[in-house]
């Protein structure tokens, strides 16, 4: 018996899932490509020097990668805490005294006379949007940081991974039934 061709009914609408999909491994791609370009060890620091070296450079490349200045970086970080002269002088404090930018500078710039704040870096986080320094750190054990995009696409990969699997499984059964 021949096997009747399958035909879109006309009044049935074609779903476009072609660009979803390639979408979809299109990121899978580069997620999996960026996993493999990291490197699987890393070199210990030789002193905390060099610890405090790689911070300050970790975080100009997240100034950098997030297209703002030193300036509005120090505003957005004074921002962030909520910090200002009047908190800072009341009694008690409500606040630090603001960063200023000769203090951000002096942090990049001469990181080992001024080794930057660790609360410094939840605000750049924040700020920035860039998660390059707790990367760094991060990296320093072996580890490594996946945004929550990443993580999401990973778990969609995941199901798709799965759905594949119950397809196969449920082909395979339908044909054990069939004989």
């Amino acid at each position: 018996m021949a096997k009747k061709s399958q035909q879109i009914a006309p009044g049935q609408m074609a779903l476009d899932f072609s660009s979803k999909v390639d979408t979809l491994i299109e990121v899978k791609g580069n997620i999996l490509d960026a996993l493999h370009t990291r490197p699987e060890t890393f070199a210990p620091t030789e002193n905390e020097f060099e610890a405090c070296i790689e911070i300050a450079a970790a975080i100009k490349k997240a100034v950098r990668d997030s297209g703002m200045s030193r300036d509005q970086l120090v505003d957005a970080i004074n921002d962030y805490f909520g910090r200002t002269n009047d908190g800072a002088d009341a009694d008690p404090p409500t606040c630090r005294k603001p960063l200023t930018i000769n203090q951000l500078n002096h942090y990049l710039s001469k990181p080992c006379e001024y080794p930057i704040p660790t609360y410094y870096l939840f605000a750049i986080h924040r700020v920035t949007g860039v998660i390059e320094p707790g990367a760094t750190i991060v990296a320093a054990a072996g580890g490594q940081v996946a945004t929550s995009e990443e993580i999401n696409l990973l778990q969609l990969g995941k199901l798709e991974a799965t759905l594949d699997e119950m397809r196969r499984l449920r082909s395979e059964l339908k044909g054990r039934a069939r004989r």
